[in-house]
């Protein structure tokens, strides 16, 4: 019942490939989002862009 990898269709492989993507931008958010946490806990400070960021006091 286990069907070869090279038999499947191109729309599987492309299904895969979309799935493999989609899950590793979900993890890469994830860390992202625990590591700004942790930074905003350990220094009590939010996430700042641009100019003006004197940096930790």
């Amino acid at each position: 019942m286990v069907a070869n990898l090279s038999d499947c269709p191109a729309k599987t492989w492309l299904a895969m490939m979309f799935m493999s993507v989609a899950g590793f931008l979900v993890l890469l958010v994830l860390m992202l989002t625990v590591a700004a946490l942790a930074r905003y806990v350990r220094t009590g400070q939010g996430i700042t862009f641009g100019r003006g960021h004197d940096g930790p006091r």
